[in-house]
C-alpha cells in the first residue's frame, strides 16, 4: 500500500496519482490541506518506531501495510476557495503537522522524502558547503547585503554575474547588469546570493533510490524555467552522464538523507560539472514527456517496493 500526502491538485502529486492508477498499484491519499482535523493517528511507538494506524472519513489504513510514502509539501500559488482566487505565495513553507512529520521521520519503509531531510534546501549557502564535497565545482559565490561588495564582486567576475535568493523560496535567477547598481541600496533589507555566471548547458537530474533521470536543457536563458515568458526557445533531451558524475548525484543525494531528488548540474564546454542545487521536493512534471512519464513512473514502482 502507498501513501499520497500532498495537495490532490497539485501538479506532481495529482501526475503521482494519475499513474498508480494506470500501474494498478493501490493506494491511500492523504489531503495535507486539511490536517490535522481529517486525519487520525492511533499511535504506540515500540523501538523508536511508530505503530498503529491512520484514517479518515474515506480509509483506514495499519502502518505496517505501508511499502512507501510520497510526502509533498507545497502550496499552489493560486488556488480556488470559495469561488476567489487566493494567492499563497506568502507562506513557502507550509505547516507539516507535528504527529504526521514524528511518524513520517520513523517509518521502516521508504519515505519520499522524510520531512527531516529537506532542510538542507532551505538554505542554498548551506548546501553548496556540502555539495562541493561530492566532487562537484560550485560556483564563485557572495552571500551579502553590502552594495559597495556585490559592485566589487561583480568587477571581479567581468561582469558576468547571476543573483537570486539564498533560501529555498523559488526565485527568478537574473543576470545583473550595470542598470541593477541603482537596487543594491534594497540589499539592507535582507542579503542575496551572487554568483559568477558559469557558460554551458543545463543539466537536471532525478535520482530516486539507485535510479536516475538525466534531462539536457538547452536554452539561451538564463533561468530556462521562464524561457517562454521571455522569448527564448528551449529543448529538453536524454543526457548522457560520466559515470563518476551518476555516482556522486547518488552519494549526494544519500548524503543528504534523501531517497529522491532532483539536482541541478551545468555542463560547461570544457567538460567540468557545477552542482547548483539538489531539490528535496522536485518538481519533476516540467522535465517529463506527457505521452511517457518514466520518472513518475519509476516513483511510483519504487513506492510499491518494500524496504527502506
Amino acid at each position: 500500500m502507498v501513501l499520497v500526502c500532498g495537495d490532490p491538485y497539485e501538479p506532481v502529486t495529482a501526475l503521482l496519482c494519475s499513474r498508480l492508477e494506470v500501474l494498478e498499484i493501490d493506494y491511500r491519499r492523504l489531503d495535507l490541506r486539511k490536517l490535522p482535523h481529517a486525519a487520525d493517528l492511533d499511535l504506540t511507538w515500540v523501538g523508536g518506531r511508530p505503530c498503529g494506524s491512520m484514517s479518515t472519513e474515506d480509509w483506514r489504513i495499519r502502518l505496517d501495510e505501508l511499502s512507501g510514502v510520497y510526502f509533498r509539501n507545497v502550496e499552489l500559488s493560486e488556488s480556488e476557495e470559495g469561488g476567489e482566487k487566493v494567492d499563497g505565495r506568502g507562506q513557502a513553507y507550509p505547516e507539516t503537522d507535528a504527529r504526521l512529520a514524528a511518524v513520517l521521520n520513523n517509518l521502516p519503509c521508504n519515505v519520499l522524502n522524510r520531512p527531516a531531510a529537506t532542510f538542507s534546501n532551505r538554505s542554498k549557502p548551506y548546501q553548496a558547503l556540502l555539495i562541493r564535497r561530492f566532487g562537484f565545482k560550485i560556483p564563485e559565490t557572495l552571500v551579502t547585503n553590502d552594495p559597495e561588495a556585490v559592485a566589487s564582486f561583480f568587477r571581479e567576475c567581468d561582469e558576468k554575474l547571476i543573483f537570486k535568493s539564498i533560501s529555498g523560496v523559488r526565485s527568478t535567477v537574473r543576470r545583473m547588469t550595470k542598470a541593477d547598481f541603482g537596487r543594491l541600496e534594497l540589499l539592507e533589507n535582507c542579503p542575496a546570493q551572487f554568483q559568477e555566471l558559469v557558460a554551458g548547458d543545463n543539466i537536471r537530474v532525478h535520482v530516486i533510490g539507485e535510479r536516475w533521470f538525466a534531462v539536457r536543457i538547452q536554452c539561451e536563458a538564463v533561468d530556462y524555467r521562464y524561457a517562454g515568458e521571455e522569448g527564448y526557445t528551449l529543448t529538453m533531451v536524454p543526457a548522457v552522464l560520466p559515470r563518476d558524475v551518476v555516482t556522486n548525484c547518488i552519494r549526494l543525494t544519500r548524503e543528504l538523507g534523501l531517497t529522491m531528488s532532483g539536482i541541478d548540474l551545468k555542463e560547461t564546454p570544457s567538460g567540468e560539472y557545477y552542482c547548483f542545487e539538489v531539490n528535496t521536493s522536485p518538481a519533476f512534471l516540467f522535465y517529463e514527456s506527457p505521452a511517457r512519464p518514466v520518472i513518475a513512473d519509476a516513483l511510483a514502482e519504487f513506492l510499491a517496493q518494500r524496504g527502506a
